[in-house]
């Protein structure tokens, strides 16, 4: 069982510049905060939990859609790692 999710880890890993990372991060979060809004005002005005749950579910899988996939526009600044002075 381990084995299946160490193979699963490997393939959800998504490699991204740090720069990127920092504007996921933004992307994320207003999203989830413009959902929370919509959400808000959808299930205030038409005084139903589902329609609130329900919006903010989608604003979910949309801040997921955006953030979570290594597209190209987030990998395009490859980061030059230093090679070690010291050999083994």
């Amino acid at each position: 069982m381990s084995e299946i999710l160490q193979e699963l880890g490997r393939k959800l890993v998504f490699p991204i510049d740090f720069r990127s990372q920092k504007n996921t991060e933004r992307y994320q979060q207003l999203i989830l905060i413009a959902g929370a809004i919509l959400a808000s005002l959808i299930g205030f005005f038409a005084q139903s939990l589902l329609y609130l749950v329900v919006t903010y579910g989608l604003a979910i899988v949309v801040a997921m859609v955006v953030v979570l996939p290594a597209y190209p526009a987030y990998t395009r600044e490859k980061l030059d790692w230093v090679k070690p002075k010291i050999s083994m």
